[in-house]
C-alpha cells in the first residue's frame, strides 16, 4: 500500500503516540509494515491573515509536509507573477476565448429532467448523479473577466490559484458538491453483459440515423427531438448520453458522442461512476491551457499582432470554476438566490451575474474576505454533507463507514486524476486550509507519469483499517509560523521578478515608441540653418497624436501633458521668434539647433522612463473603486506591502523628475 495515499491513522498507535506527545509525527503501521507521516503534532500556528499572535497547540497536517524551510518543499515557479499582462483589460487583448464547455440548458430540457427524475431518482441517487443532472437545468451566466481573472492566478506546477496572500483550488470536495461522485468505476469502463452490448448498438444504429439525415452529426437538439417521451427503452440511457455529452464530457460542440455510451448504460443501472475526478482533470488541463494564452500575450506587441488574435478552446465545464469563485470571494459574488425545497446549491447562482472591471485587483485584495469553507456553513433548505460535523472527530475506517466520509477522505489524499484524455496531479496537501485542517510547508510530490490503469489502481486503492480525522466545520485552521514566513519570502521574490518583467516588457515597448518620436522631431531641424517653419504642420500632427496618446493611456493622469507639449509650449512663450536663438549664456546662437534636438532626445528618454515608472508603479491598479466592487475591509493587510510600494513609486518619481529638471534646464 503506497504510503503516500493514506491520510488515516491506526487507532492503537495513535493513543500510544499520545503518551510520548508525538515528538517526530512518524509512525509504524503494524498492517502492512509501512511507514506513515502522522498529521498530528505540537506546533506554533499563526492566523492566515497574520493578525494576532502565533499560539502553541496541537495541530493537524495533511501529508507530505516538511518541518523546515530548508528542506524539500515545492517552491513556487519564478514565472507565476511575472509572466501575465502588466494591466488587467481583457476586452484589449488580443485572445479569443471559446468556451464550448460552457453549456445552458435546451428548450424543454427541464421538462425532460423532470419526467427521467419522477421515474429513474432513485437509480440516479444509487449512481451518484441525482443532483448533478439536477443542476443542468439552472443557468449560469458566464462571466469571462472573472475566469480569465483566476486563469492569471492558475501554476500549471501547483494545479493551484497563486495569490499573494495565499494559495487555493478547486478540490475533489468542491466536485463532490457539486454532485459528481469521487468514488466508483472509471470513466473508461465497458458494456459487460450482452443486454449491455445490445443497448450500445442500438444507441450507436439512432446516432448513425441521425448523421445521415442531418448533415453527418447527430446534434443534442435532434437526440432530443428523437428520444423525448418516444417510449424507446432505451429512453433513459439516451437520456444520459445527452446529459453526459452536453454537461460533462462536452468534446464535441454539439454532437452526442459515442464514447459516452457505455457510462451512460452502467448509469442507468444504478453503477456508481466516478465522475469527480476525470471532470476535475479536464479543468486544471484547461486551466493551463488558458494561463499558457495568457502568459503569450505578454510576447507580443499590439503593433505587432496587428488584427490576429491568440484563440483558445475550452472544452471542460468551466462554469465549475466560476461557481468556485463565487462562493469564496465575497467581494467577486452577486447576491445569490435563495435556494428553494427540493432545489441543489446550484440553484443559487441560476441566472445571476454581477460585473467587475478589475477582477485582477478584487483577487489581490481578497486576503480577509477569501472563504476558505463555504460549504461547512448552514444554508436554508439545503442539507449539510455528514463530514461537515458540529465538533471534531474520529473515524473508524472500515467496512461500515458511510460512503459521505468515505468521499471525504478520498478528497484528502494526493493522487493522479484520470480523466477522458489527459491525467493531472492532485495535491491536496497544498490547500489544507479549504479542508478545515491546518496548513505546512507543502513537500515536493513527484509526477507519476503512469498509464490511466496505473494511475487510476492508485486512485481507487482501500483506505484500510485505520481511522479518519475530521475537523469541526466551526474550525479555522491556520498555518505554521515557518509557512506564514516562507510564503512571505517567495511572494516577495516573485513580486520582485514581476516588477522587472513588467519595467523590461514596456521599456522595450516604449524604447520603440521613442525612436519614432525623435526621428519624427528631427526631420523639422537642419543643422546647416533652422527650418521651423516649413515642418510646422508635421510637427502639429505630431503633437496631436501625443495628447490621442496621453488621452486614451489608462496608466497616466488625465491631465498629464505630453513632454512635446510642454517643450513646445515653451518655446512659443518664448520672448524670441521661432527659430531663432535666446540671448542668453545657457543657449548659444550658433548651437542652438543641436542643443534643441539633445534636449529633446533627453526629454524623450525622461518621458519614456517615466511612462516606465507610472505603469510599473500603478500595475493593476487602474480601476476605479466603484467599478471594482472594492470595498474597505480587506484592504487592512496589504497595508505594510502597499507602504512599501508607495514609497519605491514616490522614489522613482523624484528621481525622474530630476532627471526632467537637468534634462530641460541643462544643469542638475
Amino acid at each position: 500500500m503506497n504510503p503516500l495515499f493514506l491520510p488515516v491513522f491506526c487507532p492503537k498507535l495513535i493513543l500510544w503516540m499520545q503518551g510520548i506527545q508525538l515528538a517526530r509525527g512518524i509512525v509504524m503501521l503494524g498492517m502492512d509494515s509501512l511507514v506513515m507521516v502522522l498529521l498530528w503534532r505540537e506546533e506554533l500556528m499563526s492566523s492566515p491573515c497574520g493578525d494576532g499572535e502565533p499560539t502553541l497547540r496541537l495541530a493537524h497536517f495533511l501529508k507530505p509536509t516538511v518541518t523546515s524551510i530548508d528542506g524539500q518543499v515545492f517552491e513556487l515557479p519564478s514565472s507565476c507573477f511575472s509572466s501575465i499582462p502588466p494591466t488587467f483589460h481583457p476586452k484589449k487583448w488580443p485572445l479569443k476565448v471559446n468556451f464550448y464547455g460552457w453549456k445552458s440548458p435546451q428548450t424543454d430540457w427541464r421538462e425532460w429532467v423532470e419526467k427521467m427524475a419522477s421515474l429513474h431518482e432513485p437509480t440516479w441517487k444509487k449512481a451518484g448523479i441525482h443532483e448533478a443532472i439536477l443542476n443542468s437545468t439552472y443557468e449560469i451566466k458566464r462571466n469571462s473577466n472573472l475566469v480569465l481573472g483566476l486563469a492569471e492566478k492558475w501554476c500549471s506546477e501547483t494545479k493551484s490559484f497563486l495569490f499573494s496572500w495565499g494559495e487555493a483550488t478547486i478540490t475533489l470536495e468542491d466536485l463532490m458538491i457539486y454532485g459528481y461522485s469521487v468514488l466508483g468505476s472509471p470513466i473508461f469502463i465497458a458494456s459487460d453483459t450482452e443486454e449491455s452490448k445490445k443497448r450500445e448498438e442500438t444507441l450507436n444504429q439512432a446516432r448513425l440515423e441521425l448523421n445521415r439525415i442531418s448533415t453527418k452529426k447527430a446534434e443534442h437538439c435532434l437526440w432530443m427531438k428523437e428520444f423525448m417521451n418516444s417510449g424507446s427503452d432505451i429512453e433513459h440511457e439516451a437520456f444520459l448520453a445527452l446529459w453526459l455529452s452536453r454537461f460533462v464530457f462536452p468534446i464535441s460542440y454539439s454532437i452526442v458522442i459515442q464514447s459516452v455510451f457505455p457510462i451512460a448504460i452502467h448509469l442507468a443501472r444504478g453503477t456508481k461512476i466516478a465522475l469527480a475526478p476525470a471532470i476535475l482533470a479536464s479543468i486544471y488541463r484547461d486551466l493551463s491551457l488558458l494561463k499558457e494564452k495568457i502568459v503569450a500575450l505578454t510576447k507580443f506587441d499590439k503593433s505587432e499582432v496587428g488584427d490576429g488574435r491568440l484563440a483558445v478552446t475550452i472544452w471542460s465545464p468551466f462554469q465549475l470554476v466560476q461557481i468556485w469563485a463565487w462562493e469564496r470571494f465575497i467581494e467577486l459574488r452577486p447576491k445569490p438566490n435563495l435556494i428553494k425545497i427540493g432545489e441543489t446549491r446550484f440553484a443559487r447562482w441560476h441566472k445571476m451575474m454581477m460585473i467587475v472591471d478589475n477582477v485582477r485587483r478584487v483577487l489581490d485584495l481578497a486576503k480577509e474576505n477569501f472563504d476558505w469553507r463555504p460549504y461547512a456553513k448552514a444554508l436554508r433548505n439545503w442539507k449539510l454533507p455528514e463530514f461537515y460535523v458540529e465538533k471534531e472527530m474520529w473515524i473508524s475506517v472500515d467496512s461500515d463507514i458511510s460512503e459521505e466520509f468515505e468521499s471525504f477522505a478520498q478528497c484528502l489524499r494526493i493522487s493522479e486524476l484520470v480523466g477522458r484524455d489527459c491525467a493531472e496531479h492532485y495535491l491536496p496537501h497544498r490547500v489544507a486550509m479549504q479542508f478545515g485542517i491546518d496548513q505546512d510547508l507543502p513537500a515536493c510530490v513527484a509526477q507519476a507519469n503512469e498509464t490511466f490503469s496505473v494511475a487510476w489502481s492508485k486512485y481507487i486503492k482501500s483506505i484500510g483499517c485505520a481511522n479518519l480525522y475530521v475537523p469541526s466545520r466551526l474550525f479555522e485552521a491556520d498555518v505554521t509560523t515557518r509557512y506564514s514566513e516562507w510564503w512571505k519570502q517567495s511572494v516577495s521574490r516573485l513580486q520582485g521578478a514581476a516588477r522587472i518583467f513588467r519595467s523590461y516588457k514596456v521599456t522595450r515597448k516604449n524604447r520603440s515608441k521613442r525612436v519614432k518620436r525623435v526621428n519624427h522631431i528631427t526631420e523639422g531641424f537642419s543643422f546647416s540653418r533652422p527650418k521651423m517653419k516649413t515642418k510646422e504642420s508635421e510637427e502639429t500632427l505630431t503633437e496631436k497624436e501625443d495628447v490621442s496618446d496621453a488621452s486614451d493611456s489608462s496608466e497616466l493622469p488625465s491631465k498629464t501633458l505630453p513632454l512635446s507639449l510642454i517643450i513646445k509650449k515653451e518655446i512659443n512663450m518664448s520672448p524670441f521668434p521661432p527659430g531663432f536663438p535666446p540671448k542668453t549664456n545657457l543657449v548659444e546662437a550658433k548651437g542652438f539647433n543641436y542643443e534643441l534636438i539633445e534636449k529633446m532626445k533627453q526629454n524623450a528618454l525622461v518621458k519614456s522612463r517615466l511612462e516606465t515608472a507610472m505603469e510599473d508603479a500603478t500595475g493593476s491598479k487602474t480601476g476605479c473603486p466603484s467599478h471594482d466592487m472594492e470595498r474597505s475591509h480587506g484592504v487592512e493587510g496589504d497595508v505594510n506591502e502597499n507602504e512599501l510600494q508607495l514609497e519605491d513609486w514616490v522614489s522613482r518619481l523624484e528621481r525622474f523628475f530630476a532627471e526632467l529638471k537637468a534634462a530641460r534646464f541643462g544643469h542638475k
